[in-house]
């Protein structure tokens, strides 16, 4: 009985709530998120997740999280497990490009008003890849979105259609090459996921949307012709693996407590200035230009 005992609690282990170097529970982000903010949109919904995770993974193997999602994505036995699991991972994955930004926090939060405000037509931004060094960011962003107004444009906006929990990606579509050890992208695409909704299988839950035609072309059938083309693209080939790059959170306890109920315009606007580049060019995978026709 004494050795059984010994043998459970060696074969029961506990996930730990993860932590981020940058983020201390004793301040805030700098012009993203007060003490309080920060709180309610990291550090409590963190150790929600984990000791959610751990109630539903008892008496199983303790592995990545990543590894969770993947096995368990289509495991209808195991659909808490990947909730919990995909939540904390997505969470994490959100906040850690996040260095906050020079712009003081909003004295006062936005009014109904903030609904009917001319939008912004500003056409270059005080943080963007290139002004950061990140170049080899800058050009696959271009060459995927047409410019970064386009491709902030369409980020911004997607997060914004999020009226719950939700996260907006930017990903990379890999590209399969005879080494299967060199990993290589072909284009970037814009991906919405919903509640624990994860990128690793957005096709497959049927969460991937291609969301550029909400940014108006009038006059231009062949940028329409070619956004028809990646829609189809991704019905086609289902199997088509996806490398997150940067995610947005929408949820509102991650902007309800600085910004109020009218203020997720001037968050999202706000967490635009504080994304650190570098971090998501570190993951971006090797270039690899090709033609549609030959995926």
């Amino acid at each position: 009985m004494f050795r059984r005992a010994v043998q459970n609690k060696i074969f029961l282990r506990s996930y730990i709530t993860p932590s981020l170097e940058h983020l201390a529970q004793d301040q805030g982000l700098s012009g993203l998120f007060s003490k309080e903010g920060l709180k309610s949109a990291w550090f409590d919904r963190a150790e929600h997740y984990t000791e959610k995770l751990n109630v539903f993974s008892a008496n199983t193997d303790q592995k990545p999280l990543e590894t969770i999602i993947h096995e368990n994505a289509n495991v209808s036995s195991k659909k808490q497990i990947f909730n919990y699991a995909s939540l904390l991972y997505n969470l994490k994955f959100s906040m850690s490009s996040l260095q906050g930004c020079s712009i003081p926090l909003p004295a006062e939060k936005p009014d109904r008003s903030q609904l009917v405000k001319t939008p912004d037509l500003t056409l270059s931004y005080g943080n963007e890849p290139l002004s950061t060094g990140n170049e080899r960011l800058h050009q696959a962003l271009v060459h995927s979105f047409g410019s970064i107004v386009e491709f902030r444009t369409l980020l911004l906006n997607s997060n914004n259609a999020i009226s719950g929990d939700g996260f907006t990606w930017l990903v990379a579509r890999q590209f399969n090459t005879a080494d299967s050890s060199a990993i290589k992208f072909d284009q970037l695409f814009i991906v919405n996921t919903y509640n624990a909704g994860s990128p690793f299988n957005s096709n497959r839950v049927g969460s991937f949307k291609h969301l550029e035609e909400s940014i108006k072309k009038k006059n231009d059938e062949e940028y329409k012709a070619s956004k028809l083309e990646t829609a189809i693209d991704a019905a086609v080939y289902p199997k088509t693996k996806y490398i997150p790059l940067l995610a947005i959170d929408a949820s509102p306890k991650a902007w309800l407590t600085d910004y109020g109920v009218f203020g997720k315009q001037q968050y999202l606007d706000r967490v635009w200035e504080s994304i650190e580049w570098k971090v998501v060019e570190n993951r971006l995978p090797a270039f690899e230009a090709k033609a549609f026709n030959n995926l």
